[in-house]
């Protein structure tokens, strides 16, 4: 009885040992087949072409795996790529700090790339005279002038004052080392003077400083407030934003200032002032939005704009996805990425003017949110 119970026992054993080896091959087979219908480690090739390069070779452009989002985050979805809407382009190093959205503060220092072809002399672009300028060498990016004017253009014909005036605008890092005072408390910065050398927007030419000097000179400072409140409360719809504003100092390390203007850009100007963030902020949501995932869509006066977000490569050149027949803009983050903000003209009206601006100047408002061109 025990030799036929013991013959029983190991009958069992190999049963169960061959039912287990079964289901394990069949397992194995399944997460092959899984593992090739996903795409293997999540790629995305695009057929595209370099300068010189055979145009019908593909070309892989694939999300890097150290930034790629968690298979296990929900908010993470993969996106249908057409390959033939895209093609690439080549960003440098040096690019990174190049662009309207490069992030400068006390953790990212300005690099200094030459762009002096991209800047232009506000006294020789001022149009109708509608605000002052403390000096007449005051430079910004040609990016900003337009748009500049266009918003000081409509305060005026609003208030019919031209008081306000640029006291800041371009400075050199000799500029800034002159006028640097060190803050007595380091972890808050009071104004623009204690910005350390190499680490003050006023290097990148996107910001500008206001005061008010009266038409008998009497000078005072840009609070914000009065019918000048009108400037802070309208600036995004030109693209611009108020760089540190009041209630956010701990994000950005700066004191409220309300003087200090930053051209963003629009859709940009509009996603931050509409979600109440600070250029910090933004710079770590857009983070979320990498090609080939879910891209941050937004749509204004008009337009319907995608921004997206490619991490830069450690081999020094980027691979950056841009559209191959639709107009976009790519602008470095200062730090380890690239923004690619694509524009499109929308099939149904969005976003229309505010009453605050005038009738006959909306247009200007319409023009900075198409100002998106096909720059790489």
């Amino acid at each position: 009885m025990r030799k036929r119970y013991a013959k029983y026992v190991r009958i069992t054993v190999l049963a169960l040992v061959l039912i287990l080896a079964i289901f394990g091959f069949d397992f194995l087979i399944r997460s092959t087949m899984r593992k090739n219908s996903d795409g293997g480690n999540g790629g995305l090739v695009i057929t595209s072409n370099r300068e010189g390069q055979d145009p019908d070779v593909p070309v892989d452009i694939a999300v890097p795996e150290v930034t790629e989002p968690s298979a296990d985050d929900s908010s993470y979805e993969k996106s249908e790529i057409n390959e033939k809407e895209y093609r690439k382009i080549f960003k440098s190093g040096a690019d990174l700090g190049l662009g309207e959205l490069i992030l400068i503060n006390s953790e990212n220092s300005y690099k200094f790339p030459d762009v002096s072809a991209l800047l232009v002399k506000m006294a020789a672009n001022m149009q109708d005279k509608t605000y002052k300028l403390s000096y007449n060498t005051h430079q910004v990016q040609k990016a900003v002038m337009e748009p500049f004017n266009n918003m000081m253009k409509d305060f005026y014909s609003i208030y019919s004052t031209r008081d306000v005036t640029v006291v800041s605008s371009l400075v050199s890092y000799a500029e800034q080392n002159e006028v640097y005072k060190a803050p007595a408390d380091p972890s808050l910065i009071m104004n623009d003077t204690q910005l350390s050398p190499g680490y003050s927007e006023h290097h990148s030419g996107y910001a500008v400083d206001f005061k008010l000097v009266s038409d008998a000179g009497k000078i005072s400072e840009f609070d914000g407030t009065g019918n000048f409140k009108w400037l802070v409360d309208n600036c995004y719809k030109y693209g611009f934003v108020i760089r540190y504003p009041e209630g956010k100092e701990e994000v950005t390390g700066v004191k409220a200032c309300p003087s200090h203007f930053r051209y963003v850009g629009v859709p940009h100007s509009y996603i931050m002032h509409d979600n109440d963030i600070t250029l910090e902020e933004y710079m770590v949501e857009l983070q979320k939005y990498i090609f080939g995932y879910e891209h941050l869509e937004y749509s204004v006066f008009g337009y319907d704009y995608e921004v997206y977000f490619v991490p830069a490569e450690e081999s020094g050149e980027t691979t950056v996805p841009v559209p191959a027949n639709e107009s976009y803009t790519v602008s470095g983050n200062n730090k380890d990425g690239f923004i690619v903000t694509v524009c499109r003209a929308s099939a149904s009206d969005s976003d229309s003017p505010s009453e605050d601006i005038p009738a006959e100047t909306t247009a200007a408002v319409t023009s900075a949110a198409a100002s998106v061109s096909g720059v790489g």
